[in-house]
């Protein structure tokens, strides 16, 4: 049998004789959409159209980062077409924690310029968060104790409209718009205290208090979050335009307000991108390709969403190429990579003692790891940065799937695409 997997801007290809083959888990493709379903919901909308709520109002649009697998340019122009009537609008984009000043954020930039040109709108300028700076207003504290610190230019509107990349998270229950306030527009040390939860073990996918179920809905981190933008906001309307994509497909998307839009969204994400399997021995594992895959601290996600379908003392294969390496900042490497080379059960002490921004990577990766009887990545990161992080490297994944075959005949190994977007539950 014949396996394609993304990997960077490529693919691999995988051959594995059918009786070691336990299947290919990736997100549905239901409705063979494309991507001019965003204009099609926003012409639907779950409550009153954009057009009607900004006639003569500030707007704050707020776009994710480059991070995100979500259409950016699709997004924005479908925004930026139905603005017109706005007073002014301003966008920013959403980078919580990630580096303001890659490439991806002016591109990104750049497609907000040249639509609110192209519609005449009235700009009132695009920015980039950046958590380090000095331009964040405290406006109190969560229940949590989070103390909440948020991007000045974002408190100057009067409606708030969001472009959203839905999606399984491993702590945060699901990527949903609430997202895009906290840690979206907020300052590192508000990012750090709600982040510092995702050490609670109730913190995980599949929950958040806008669940459907009512049995899924104590999640304390996304409880946090919830919180947050109902401070940001107080009566302020949110409008969202929500999408669920898988390279390049659209698998779902929905206009409106934003607790409307994000239930429906859970609902769509539960059934297009959640998976109960059989627990193998052996995964191969793609988190999606780039931009899932660009550093070690984004690929780790997907090792997260999965690791329900590999049993204790199994082995891993994950494809991430790693092209911007290990974390997307030096205080992301140093809080993730650096403390993740100490002994695992040093890790484990250390973070419970004493939670830093981004060592919730650490953490998590650090149990996974003790749980494992080998993590080997396909990647352009060198030997050595993964035997330090108690891992290896694999320069030939097809070899590798080929020795787990040798060494146990009978082995059956699991296949993951695109799984940054896949929940992933034992049966």
């Amino acid at each position: 049998m014949d396996v394609s997997l993304a990997w960077g801007k490529g693919r691999v290809d995988l051959s594995i004789p059918s009786g070691n083959f336990a299947g290919l888990v990736k997100p549905r493709d239901l409705s063979g959409g494309d991507l001019s379903g965003l204009a099609r919901a926003l012409d639907r909308p779950m409550g009153r159209p954009l057009e009607k709520l900004c006639e003569g109002r500030k707007v704050c649009v707020l776009i994710e980062d480059d991070t995100r697998t979500e259409p950016h340019k699709e997004i924005i122009d479908s925004l930026a077409g139905r603005l017109r009537g706005a007073r002014q609008t301003t966008f920013i984009v959403a980078t919580g924690s990630h580096n303001p000043t890659t490439a991806g954020n002016r591109r990104v930039t750049e497609m907000v310029v040249e639509a609110s040109s192209r519609e005449g709108l009235n700009l009132a300028g695009v920015y980039v968060n950046d958590c380090f700076s000095d331009d964040f207003v405290n406006l109190g504290r969560t229940g949590n104790g989070t103390e909440l610190n948020v991007n000045r230019v974002a408190l100057d509107a009067d409606l708030y409209v969001v472009g959203a990349d839905m999606k399984n998270h491993y702590f945060a229950g699901y990527s949903n718009a609430l997202k895009d306030f906290l840690p979206g527009i907020c300052n590192y040390s508000t990012i750090e205290a709600n982040h510092a939860l995702a050490l609670d073990p109730r913190s995980t996918f599949g929950v958040h208090p806008w669940h459907p179920d009512p049995k899924r809905r104590d999640n304390p981190l996304a409880k946090d979050i919830l919180e947050a933008q109902r401070i940001i906001c107080g009566r302020r309307p949110v409008l969202v335009l929500a999408a669920l994509t898988s390279h390049s497909r659209l698998l779902w998307s929905g206009a409106g307000g934003i607790k409307a839009v994000t239930g429906k969204g859970i609902a769509a994400v539960d059934e297009l991108t959640s998976f109960r399997v059989p627990s193998v021995s052996h995964a191969v594992v793609s988190p999606g390709g780039y931009p899932q895959d660009d550093t070690l601290y984004n690929a780790q996600s997907a090792l997260e969403l999965t690791k329900n379908a590999v049993l204790d003392g199994g082995r891993v294969l994950l494809l991430a190429a790693c092209a911007q390496g290990i974390a997307p900042n030096d205080k992301a490497k140093q809080n993730f990579y650096d403390r993740l080379t100490m002994p695992l059960d040093e890790v484990l002490a250390s973070i419970k003692r004493r939670y830093e921004l981004y060592s919730h990577k650490a953490y998590k990766f650090a149990e996974l790891i003790r749980k494992r009887a080998s993590i080997e990545i396909y990647t352009e990161l060198g030997d050595d940065v993964l035997t330090k992080a108690h891992m290896s490297k694999a320069d030939d994944p097809q070899a590798v799937m080929d020795r787990w075959i040798r060494e146990d005949p009978r082995c059956k190994i699991m296949f993951f695409d695109d799984a940054s977007k896949l929940a992933v539950y034992a049966e």
